[in-house]
């Protein structure tokens, strides 16, 4: 019984169930469509990235609900999102690891934007360096998705064009739980485009 018991939990803790739900997806819709057996593979890496940013997003509500900070955690998650689908940055080689080190980072960040407030010198000193860091060495391109150099130039601009929005929005309110979110969720974003926090993962494959 205790077997089972440690073996369930395993189970639940290294997340494989989105693996079994993703491959169910992806059987059930290929099998509906009557298609060849190679589309499985593509439906169901298409499933793992929709199931998974559904679990880590569940995951994330449930921490902001357990540490009173569901408005800090999701405002910083969405000025991070924004600027790291045009930057890049830290990719990890399974999804188990980029949720929960995610979940952490998130969680850890979202507190300090609760905790520790960021004046407005502060702030422009801040985005000024994160301003310079995508300069330096944004976009960080995907393993296994080359840019070609329009493709870096396209963004690099919409990256910086982003930061500049969410600056503005950061002068413009008063809101101090918006103000600080931003610029938390912006230092994270610009963190993990260091090439000595980018790499971190690739290091330990090779």
């Amino acid at each position: 019984m205790l077997n089972y018991i440690i073996k369930y939990l395993k189970y639940i803790l290294t997340l494989r169930y989105i693996k079994l739900l993703s491959y169910l997806s992806a059987k059930y819709l290929q099998q509906s469509r009557q298609e060849s057996h190679k589309y499985r593979y593509t439906y169901y890496y298409g499933f793992q990235i929709i199931y998974g940013a559904i679990n880590k997003f569940i995951l994330l509500v449930t921490l902001g609900f357990l540490f009173n900070i569901l408005p800090q955690i999701l405002l910083v998650t969405i000025s991070f999102v924004s600027l790291r689908v045009w930057s890049g940055g830290l990719h990890f080689n399974s999804y188990t690891k980029c949720a929960y080190i995610s979940l952490l980072s998130f969680t850890i960040v979202g507190l300090l934007a609760k905790y520790i407030y960021l004046n407005q010198i502060i702030t422009a000193i801040i985005f000024l360096l994160i301003y310079l860091i995508i300069f330096k060495w944004v976009p960080v391109e995907h393993p296994n998705r080359p840019l070609t150099n329009n493709e870096k130039l396209k963004f690099k601009t919409i990256a910086l064009l982003i930061l500049t929005i969410l600056y503005i929005i950061n002068l413009l309110t008063d809101n101090i739980i918006i103000k600080n979110s931003i610029v938390y969720g912006v230092i994270l974003s610009g963190i993990i485009t260091i090439p000595i926090i980018s790499n971190l993962d690739k290091n330990n494959n090779n």
